[in-house]
């Protein structure tokens, strides 16, 4: 999704940016912890490493697409 950059220093495209950035340090950082603890209860299970892994890019990439949305139409604005 690309935006004008007129709306670049707009408070909102602000908020919607970090708020963003920060959904994904999260999920990256709540997979690394889960991937370290799951590695030390069963060092071998890959099932459970790859559904991690997958659920730790889907769910903010998920997030990613629909939150500005959501936001610009709480806000009356197009998205």
């Amino acid at each position: 999704m690309t935006c004008a950059r007129e709306v670049w220093s707009s408070p909102i495209f602000l908020r919607i940016n970090v708020v963003i950035t920060a959904v994904w340090a999260a999920s990256f950082t709540v997979t690394a912890a889960a991937l370290a603890v799951a590695g030390t209860l069963a060092p071998h299970a890959t099932v459970p490493a790859v559904a991690l892994n997958v659920a730790g890019i889907a769910l903010p990439a998920v997030f990613t697409a629909r939150y500005p949305g959501i936001v610009a139409a709480r806000h009356g604005v197009a998205a």
